[in-house]
């Protein structure tokens, strides 16, 4: 698409959605995005929405039997995982299991996308809990949902997304000129519009559609925070191969990996497959 033809926001919008049929968020996640918004949520309401998905129950359990967060005794049941775990740690637990609802199939490139978007969560709350602490639980939302549109555009499109990968990686060109030379469209503004169908707010719509500008987010400072770090994430999962296939050493410096992190990349990378191992449950 030339440059002269660059479509408006709102034919653009029409574009994608004559392009891509946007999934409907998967039951139990719609379920927790209706908790979040209640002011008197709790921890009883939490433990009935888990328990209706008996794989979700699993998933939980394990994750508060697992190394990282075991403590003496083994917890048997939701609401003392829960308290192992806390009440935002188990809404992210829930939202990360049900987005692998939204894979049509699981392959080689599903399988990239998903260890991308795992990685990128656990490493945004952990450089949020070190930096900025309040921001922590949104940037693991925020680090979980930043590549959805890939998801999308594989889940429509799997011919055309490997070709995109294709050129990324043989031809001397960005990914966002390679998603404009083969769809006229990037996966930011399409899960900026799956993230909007799925009644998240505004601000998790702005932060996906100008992810790789994050600038323009600076009249916000919450909001900017937020993209700074998970935009960090991303960088990281670059530089240790989590979801491509090989390591970009150049993806980010050592010192800009030290001052966001305190754990060595060897440790970084054990603390994914954990939890990546017990959302897989």
């Amino acid at each position: 698409m030339s440059e002269d033809a660059t479509p408006s926001n709102e034919n653009l919008e029409d574009i994608i959605l004559k392009t891509c049929d946007l999934p409907v968020l998967p039951a139990t996640a719609q379920k927790l995005m209706s908790l979040m918004a209640d002011p008197n949520a709790n921890v009883e309401k939490l433990r009935k929405i888990v328990m209706t998905d008996p794989g979700m129950t699993a998933k939980v359990l394990k994750i508060a039997n697992s190394a990282f967060y075991g403590g003496y005794r083994t917890i048997q049941n939701l609401s003392q995982a829960i308290m192992r775990l806390g009440f935002r740690a188990v809404e992210n637990i829930v939202m990360a299991g049900s987005m692998k609802g939204v894979y049509k199939r699981f392959g080689l490139t599903e399988k990239l996308l998903w260890e991308q978007s795992i990685g990128a969560a656990v490493i945004a709350h952990m450089i949020a809990r070190r930096n900025s602490p309040a921001e922590a639980e949104d940037a693991f939302v925020a680090g979980l949902l930043h590549d959805v549109g890939n998801v999308i555009l594989n889940n429509e499109h799997p011919e055309k997304f490997s070709e995109v990968m294709e050129r990324v990686y043989n031809e001397d060109v960005s990914y966002a000129e390679a998603e404009l030379a083969v769809f006229g469209f990037s996966h930011r503004e399409v899960g900026a519009l799956v993230v909007r169908k799925w009644s998240f707010p505004e601000t998790m719509e702005m932060m996906l559609r100008n992810f790789d500008d994050i600038e323009k987010l600076s009249y916000n400072q919450s909001l900017y925070d937020v993209a700074k770090i998970v935009n960090i994430a991303d960088r990281i999962c670059m530089r240790l191969g989590i979801g491509w296939r090989s390591p970009r050493a150049d993806a980010i410096s050592d010192e800009e990996y030290s001052e966001s992190l305190d754990i060595s990349q060897e440790e970084l990378l054990e603390l994914i497959e954990n939890v990546k191992g017990g959302v897989d449950a």
